[in-house]
């Protein structure tokens, strides 16, 4: 039909620019102009299988104007969530988008049936130039690439890792912990926002690259502002490039892209930045003569990054080895940076994954964190309950010790199977991210087949579809109130009722295709919390614009979150 169209709308545009005179002409151009109305209007509007699914503007049946809008404004997530009060499980956001906002025959039949990505998640996260295991389309290879991180990321792996728990210990009791000791004498309030942050990628690449490579962005506000800059600089544009790649391409050709030259800028920044790291972790492997038996217990050891090397040496095709497929760009260094190098058949590949990573570290445990503040520095109540409970497990107490002296292998703080059980600690975690998604936004797959989604049938191949954790978890059949931030409504619910709600919590994603670093997160959280709400209470100083930003991803629009910290002077005195 495209063909056909492009055939009559050429024929009809010679016949008005040479004024051809002949019998044909007119029949053609109105053939040609019903043929369009049809493909481009009636069929999609009211025969297309979507056509009976409730559109979110009239006009969204046959355009595609109003989701790039709600995108493009970054008004998406609340936007949505309103449609689907009102219209129902279903809706239809363009004339070929669908949101979905229903387990049961909806989030479960797309992403436990395991339907594949669209080039959308390449255009936003690669890295590199390549690939990683977010952006994968193919479910084959997603498989095959998360295999290969699989055992350093399991729950057991995580929760008996000495390593793990050495380092983070390390960035909380002598990084932290004395910042936020000097708060508390000084009263000088503290924008946690930003410490979350660095706490984030500062315990998320000490396990990545071990304690030596990781960075130390908690010690060091200057360098971490510097980075966070670049990361966060560009995120108003990155709609052009991921909604519409070809016509940003195309107006950057022309010299007017609506994505500036800086963001570009900034990225590559942040690339080099952490190659650097990356590099670094790979002569660390290459010097090792043990590689593959390396204790796991040594915290120097780049647990995550040796695991990949490993890993794709064993189950990948050989790629380019002098690594020389990088991003071409016009910042010289850059290219040097990323042709050179320790010479390794995946090094960008790895790259790609190892910076995908920190990303989302950066993102979920940063937001959440800072959000599991705002909530618990609003009532003392919670923090006594919380604090409590902490006290009553067993070797909490090491928490109030004054001296800690990670140096010497005293971490004084509680083990990960310690701190899992925990009921209270686990509630407030879950309730946050629940009520403040750090990823919220649409999780878009596309209809492998013709298939039927929430009773809708024979929607065709190709088909955007997607549910979002934003909606998800403001069903308030399953989270009465579900604006409240309540922890407590995991530990009242009933067993019926937590099965329910565990299937719609979807912070974490769902199906194969679920955040690999999911019992990371849980577990670093776990620990940063449990040592400050034991030694210290919190209150609000500033939190205006605490409100959460309406994009995929997004924390505090304004940016910060000013607390005073309050040393408990029994945690003093012990």
């Amino acid at each position: 039909m495209r063909y056909v169209l492009a055939i009559v709308f050429i024929a009809t545009l010679m016949a008005i620019l040479l004024d051809i005179q002949t019998s044909w002409v007119a029949p053609l151009a109105a053939l040609g102009l019903l043929a369009a109305v049809y493909k481009l209007i009636i069929y999609p509007s009211l025969l297309s299988p979507l056509a009976k699914i409730p559109a979110a503007r009239w006009h969204a049946r046959f355009s595609p104007l109003y989701s790039y809008y709600i995108k493009w404004a970054n008004i998406e997530n609340r936007t949505v969530d309103k449609l689907h009060k009102k219209y129902g499980p279903v809706i239809r956001l363009g004339p070929n988008e669908l949101s979905v906002n229903c387990y049961e025959g909806g989030i479960k039949t797309i992403y436990m049936g395991n339907f594949p990505k669209t080039d959308w998640f390449y255009n936003r996260f690669g890295n590199y130039g390549t690939q990683n295991l977010f952006t994968i389309i193919d479910s084959k290879e997603h498989g095959q690439f998360k295999r290969i991180l699989n055992p350093v990321f399991s729950k057991s792996a995580i929760l008996t890792s000495s390593a793990l728990h050495t380092t983070s210990s390390a960035i909380i009791l002598d990084r932290l912990i004395p910042i936020l000791r000097r708060s508390s004498i000084s009263s000088a309030p503290i924008n946690i926002h930003l410490v979350n942050f660095a706490y984030a990628i500062d315990s998320y690449t000490a396990f990545q690259l071990g304690a030596t490579l990781g960075t130390n962005f908690t010690d060091n506000p200057t360098l971490r502002d510097d980075i966070l800059h670049h990361f966060f600089g560009g995120r108003p544009y990155m709609f052009w490039d991921t909604e519409l790649p070809k016509l940003t391409s195309f107006l950057g050709r022309l010299g007017c892209s609506p994505v500036p030259k800086w963001c570009t800028t900034s990225r590559l920044v942040i690339e080099s930045f952490f190659m650097q790291q990356f590099d670094a972790a790979a002569k660390v492997v290459d010097s090792s003569q043990n590689e593959a038996t390396k204790q796991p217990t040594d915290p120097d050891w780049p647990t995550v990054f040796a695991t990949a090397r490993q890993g794709f040496d064993q189950q990948q095709p050989k790629r380019n080895p002098t690594g020389g497929d990088a991003i071409q760009v016009t910042v010289p260094w850059y290219n040097t940076l990323c042709a050179e190098g320790p010479p390794h058949p995946h090094r960008l590949v790895i790259a790609s994954n190892m910076l995908d990573q920190i990303v989302a570290a950066i993102e979920t445990i940063g937001t959440a964190l800072t959000y599991v503040h705002y909530e618990l520095s609003k009532r003392p109540d919670l923090q006594a309950a919380l604090r409590e409970e902490l006290l009553a497990a067993s070797s909490m107490t090491d928490l109030l010790s004054a001296d800690t002296n990670t140096k010497t292998g005293d971490t004084n703080l509680p083990t990960l199977k310690t701190l899992s059980p925990l009921p209270f600690l686990d509630a407030i975690l879950r309730e946050t991210l629940r009520r403040y998604p750090p990823n919220g936004g649409m999780q878009a797959r596309a209809t492998p087949d013709i298939c039927t989604i929430a009773g809708y049938a024979n929607i065709p191949p190709g088909v955007r579809v997607q549910g979002s954790a934003w909606c998800l978890h403001r069903n308030p059949e399953v989270f009465p109130d579900p604006e409240e931030w309540r922890p407590r409504r995991w530990l009242d619910a009933s067993p019926q009722e937590l099965v329910e709600m565990r299937k719609w919590f979807w912070a974490f994603g769902g199906g194969a295709r679920i955040c690999l670093g999911r019992d990371f997160s849980m577990a670093s959280m776990k620990l940063v919390v449990a040592a400050i709400y034991t030694r210290f209470t919190t209150e609000l100083v500033d939190a205006d614009g605490i409100e959460q930003d309406d994009g995929f991803s997004g924390g505090p629009v304004g940016n910060k979150l000013w607390l005073q910290f309050r040393e408990i002077q029994d945690a003093v005195q012990v």
